[in-house]
């Protein structure tokens, strides 16, 4: 006969009804509860007697509840651990808060000044005092700023920056120069040998410059006129060579007649002037629109505002 575990659910209630089926036997089980420590006995009465001793003897008192205690601080810690792994999983890191004087300080890219005296303001003039004519020696002798700069502090000078330096060295240039104009008309200074030479090689430069300044000039000169035709006169679309062409021409009187002035135009220059016609209708019928587009956006929020407010 087949096991009652092996039939089905209708077999196993078929067969229950015309005879009894054997019901598994249950082992009884301990009613004390498996020990938690080493030093707990098993149940005898369960176990057998050479497993029921405990494996350690008994431990003091004292260190039972310090064992708790630990038991419970861990606890605690644990849960410690997982609310601040919590936060730390919700809440983004945030930088740092800092001062603005820090943060600058962090950041700022300026030359650092340590030493010498600090700056104030200094009148200038051509009475030079020891600070200015080392300015002065230093810069005819092609020293870079950063290097006259940390001479003035190593002297004990004033700590300029760098940058002041060069601005110091314009200014006091002009006073010197103005003052070498008043010692020329009084006769108490000259030219001397060789100046000549650097003032005509100095003028080529200068004219150098200008005519590539005049150059550049005249290029966005023509650019202007462009923009301003078409600003004027949407339908033409001339470059700015077309322009300047055209201008020269007109100054010479060679310019080339227009479409219009011709007495008797052939076919393709009629299509030519009947082009422009037809384009120049066109930009006016949209200007006509946008206008009128416009007038009514003003008219209907002038209205609402009417309405909204009275």
């Amino acid at each position: 006969m087949p096991l009652a575990s092996n039939l089905s659910f209708g077999a196993r209630l078929k067969l229950s009804e015309e005879q009894d089926v054997e019901k598994p036997v249950h082992q009884p089980q301990s009613q004390q509860h498996l020990p938690c420590f080493a030093h707990h006995a098993l149940d005898p009465e369960f176990y057998p007697s050479d497993w029921c001793a405990p494996l350690m003897k008994t431990p003091p008192p004292g260190i039972i509840e310090s064992w708790k205690d630990d038991e419970i601080s861990d606890g605690d810690s644990d849960v410690q651990e997982h609310s601040t792994a919590k936060q730390s999983s919700v809440e983004p890191k945030r930088a740092p808060k800092t001062d603005g004087k820090e943060r600058r300080g962090l950041n700022d890219k300026r030359t650092k000044i340590t030493g010498g005296r600090p700056a104030v303001s200094k009148r200038v003039t051509a009475d030079l005092d020891s600070e200015d004519e080392l300015i002065v020696r230093m810069k005819e002798a092609r020293y870079l700023e950063k290097d006259i700069a940390q001479a003035l502090i190593d002297r004990g000078y004033t700590a300029y920056n760098p940058k002041t330096i060069g601005t110091r060295w314009r200014r006091l240039k002009v006073a010197l120069q103005r003052r070498q104009d008043e010692r020329l008309d009084d006769d108490l200074s000259d030219w001397h040998d060789d100046d000549d030479d650097v003032l005509i090689r100095a003028v080529e430069k200068a004219n150098a410059a200008i005519t590539q300044s005049r150059a550049e000039l005249e290029i966005r000169k023509w650019r202007m006129v462009a923009d301003f035709m078409k600003k004027e006169k949407a339908v033409v679309n001339f470059s700015s060579n077309a322009c300047r062409k055209r201008f020269e021409d007109l100054i010479l009187g060679c310019e080339k007649p227009t479409p219009e002035s011709i007495p008797n135009p052939s076919p393709e220059i009629l299509k030519r002037i009947e082009s422009r016609r037809h384009k120049q209708r066109m930009i006016d019928e949209a200007h006509t629109l946008a206008t009128g587009e416009q007038t009514n956006e003003a008219v209907i929020g002038w209205s609402s505002m009417q309405q909204h407010h009275f």
